[in-house]
């Protein structure tokens, strides 16, 4: 069966993985001061199994807050039925569990199920349903799913491409650190995609940037903008990058 962990999709010559944000790690989004510290104790004990392969042990600690209504438990059952830890995969048992979690407005639930869309899994690929699910985590500041927005305006079967919103949240969420989004749109600027011609300089910046948080395939990106820019404006955009990274993109190019 398939997973969102080996989902990788091809765009010319780039690679856009689709992030994993699909188990809660943390409490924050999901515990008031009012929740008892036992309930936090066999969350993380969950977490802890987990983590050590022990997935039924995982599983007997989140259900019972799962059916108690925690938010968080009920997103990490869901993952683990889509991935079919410890119990038999199982999407549309995945999408019951993340719909629950996605009715308290959690924006990883409500991301998660925008991914089972757009990907078509245990349900028919919807691009638009996939749509209407980023937009809503997005719109509770989800960064991955700024970054879903732009691949499905970018380039997405079914579904009719509008370059210009995909920059733009691709942009987004490249301001906000996110390394595959800054790939993509270094991807798209250098290739002139939505523009009236490519732009070296600015994709030389976003590729650098990508690399530095990990993208290393991102140098193929700023190797083919460099062939075009002279050695002051290469000089010029390594001095920007640094100013991107020490202002944490406050003063970054778009």
């Amino acid at each position: 069966m398939k997973s969102k962990r080996t989902a990788i999709h091809k765009l010319g010559s780039a690679t856009m993985p689709i992030n994993v944000i699909s188990l809660i790690v943390g409490l924050v989004l999901s515990f008031s001061s009012t929740i008892l510290i036992a309930q936090q104790e066999q969350f993380a004990a969950g977490l802890a199994a987990k983590n050590r392969g022990h997935y039924a042990t995982a599983i007997r600690a989140w259900r019972p807050l799962a059916e108690q209504g925690l938010a968080s438990a009920q997103n990490n059952m869901g993952h683990m039925y889509e991935e079919g830890l410890g119990v038999a995969q199982d999407y549309a048992e995945a999408m019951r569990w993340y719909r629950l979690a996605a009715n308290t407005e959690l924006p990883e639930a409500q991301y998660n199920i925008g991914l089972l869309y757009y990907l078509g899994y245990g349900v028919s690929a919807n691009p638009r349903e996939a749509l209407r699910w980023f937009r809503i985590a997005a719109e509770q500041d989800l960064v991955d799913a700024e970054y879903m927005l732009g691949r499905v305006f970018h380039q997405t079967e079914g579904f009719e491409p509008d370059p210009l919103e995909a920059r733009r949240w691709y942009a987004m969420a490249s301001k906000r650190g996110h390394a595959d989004a800054q790939f993509m749109y270094a991807f798209m600027l250098q290739a002139g995609e939505g523009a009236d011609a490519g732009e070296p300089y600015r994709a030389y910046v976003w590729s650098k940037l990508a690399e530095h948080n990990g993208k290393i395939d991102a140098q193929d990106i700023y190797n083919i903008s460099a062939l075009t820019l002279s050695n002051s404006e290469i000089a010029r955009a390594d001095e920007q990058v640094l100013v991107c990274i020490s202002s944490t993109y406050e003063s970054c190019i778009e």
